[in-house]
């Protein structure tokens, strides 16, 4: 039971990730697109629409994401021949994380598809098809 319901938002959070023998400096920024390692599944990828923190039951706060997970549609883009996506809209897959579950950040990115009947002036929200990009990459 929770006793404690008090939860604080961010825009985003900045953390240090123990790794093997290495520290690595981590940003999460709301609307980044993060890599999650389902148990069932191979990577995953997912939206962070809120950081927030929670106060336990024992007086100390605990780090959260909530997110939206993006849908592998098994299909391609006709033209520019990247993978297409869809925002996964279902109450059942689990949507509240702790920070630790992000395996990567920013190391995918992702489009909105938009259509000639949709996103005229602005990116229509009904439509919920993104493109992955395979060709995006970090210059050293």
């Amino acid at each position: 039971m929770l006793i404690n319901r008090s939860c604080s938002f961010y825009e985003y959070v900045s953390y240090i990730q123990d790794g093997d023998y290495t520290e690595t400096k981590c940003q999460l920024h709301k609307n980044d697109v993060v890599t999650i390692q389902e148990e069932d599944y191979n990577k995953c990828y997912a939206i962070i629409r809120a950081i927030f923190k929670h106060k336990g039951n024992d007086n100390h706060y605990y780090p959260f994401i909530y997110v939206d997970w993006f849908e592998d549609t098994y299909q391609k883009h006709n033209k520019l021949d990247c993978p297409k996506f869809v925002l996964y809209q279902d109450d059942s897959w689990h949507q509240i994380f702790p920070l630790t579950v992000v395996d990567e950040i920013q190391k995918a990115h992702f489009v909105h598809n938009c259509t000639m009947g949709h996103c005229k002036d602005d990116h229509d929200l009904n439509n919920k098809q993104y493109l992955k990009n395979d060709f995006f990459f970090t210059a050293i």
